[in-house]
């Protein structure tokens, strides 16, 4: 239980728009809070875009790659737009060229993430 306590998350919502911040260490052990997570974002009804802020991420274990793919696929059902921002560099091209995340999905940062779905509108 305590491992869970090393991962949190948190919703930052503005009319149609979705915030979820992540922080501490992706692992294993935290997929029960991370489940959570995927739910409590799918229930929002009113939300056309996501993004994922990883900025306070220290690492991501390979056992929670499914898990951020799964949210990712049913986010872009719901339907509404996607963006990951802040993720290490390192980990953002293994899982662009891992398929797991879409290039275009990506920002370097919030601000970035946020003004791209102008853009993209």
């Amino acid at each position: 239980m305590e491992d869970q306590k090393s991962f949190q998350y948190s919703f930052n919502q503005k009319n149609n728009m979705l915030v979820v911040s992540l922080v501490g260490q992706i692992t294993a052990q935290v997929m029960p809070a991370l489940e959570a997570c995927r739910q409590e974002l799918l229930s929002k009804q009113e939300v056309r875009c996501v993004v994922l802020y990883f900025q306070d991420v220290e690492s991501i274990s390979m056992d929670a790659i499914p898990l951020i793919a799964q949210m990712q696929r049913e986010i872009r059902l719901k339907p509404a737009d996607l963006r990951l921002c802040a993720l290490p560099l390192g980990l953002r091209e293994k899982l662009v060229r891992m398929g797991v995340v879409r290039g275009l999905e990506v920002a370097e940062d919030l601000k970035s993430a946020l003004l791209s779905f102008n853009r993209a509108a």
